[in-house]
């Protein structure tokens, strides 16, 4: 730790090396508020990340992209990607027997454990309702427009989107869309409370980058993220949940 003070104080009029402290800084704070259930300063970082992107990127953004862009927001040692989970261990395989949670964020000394739910809308899937032929700049116009749209009528939209499980293009609102990342995100937290399970006949996690202990009832917070484009970012918490596990990342 001393050498990291030194080098800092060595570099502290290098303005490249203040930038990357600075954003360094912002990642940390931002962590340190979900941690306590306050996940305003972790949007705010995703929403400055997201508008970083090209116009172009917009045809290509999906929730692959969207989980890499959470998981370089927050510090590694507390970030556990998919974690994986036995949700029903008496179902098949491919039919509701396991799990991924998209981002499990485990906590510091007296905060919360935190399981983020991820959901994506490809511009491409609402525009195709208003114009089949459409460039990046209708994408962009389309993005800034639903940015100050009413949330309301947001949520109403129609979305297309292609279903790899039913190998067809369906169609739901985004407020559907969002009900099913809460009700996700409600089953994984129930499995997570359960701590770890040693195989696949019952229900638990089994995911080797995790340590459980027993521990005191502590709090498992959520929160279903679904971002529109790149402008606008919806957000909802879902109930807490009480575990009797500590959660590390091994």
């Amino acid at each position: 730790m001393a050498k990291q003070f030194q080098i800092l104080k060595q570099n502290k009029d290098d303005l490249v090396f203040r930038n990357v402290v600075s954003d360094a800084f912002c990642a940390t704070l931002a962590y340190k508020n979900l941690v306590t259930g306050n996940i305003l300063p972790f949007i705010k970082n995703l929403k400055t990340s997201l508008l970083s992107r090209s116009k172009m990127s917009l045809f290509s953004a999906d929730e692959a992209v969207l989980q890499a862009i959470v998981e370089g927001l927050l510090p590694r040692k507390y970030c556990i990607p998919e974690l994986f989970l036995v949700m029903d261990g008496k179902k098949q395989k491919g039919s509701g027997r396991f799990g991924y949670s998209d981002i499990f964020v485990v906590k510091g000394t007296g905060d919360n454990n935190i399981s983020l739910e991820l959901k994506y809308v490809l511009l491409v899937g609402l525009i195709k309702k208003q114009k089949n032929d459409y460039g990046a700049n209708d994408l962009e116009d389309l993005d800034k427009t639903l940015e100050k749209e009413d949330e309301e009528f947001l949520l109403s939209r129609p979305y297309s989107f292609w279903s790899k499980e039913h190998n067809k293009t369906k169609q739901m609102t985004i407020s559907e869309m969002l009900e099913n990342g809460i009700n996700q995100l409600r089953s994984y937290m129930n499995v997570i409370a359960k701590g770890k399970t040693m195989d696949y006949s019952s229900s638990g996690i089994i995911d080797k980058r995790v340590k459980i202990t027993k521990s005191n009832s502590n709090k498992l917070k959520g929160f279903v993220i679904l971002v529109i484009g790149f402008h606008r970012i919806l957000w909802k918490p879902v109930e807490e949940v009480i575990s009797n596990y500590s959660y590390y990342k091994a």
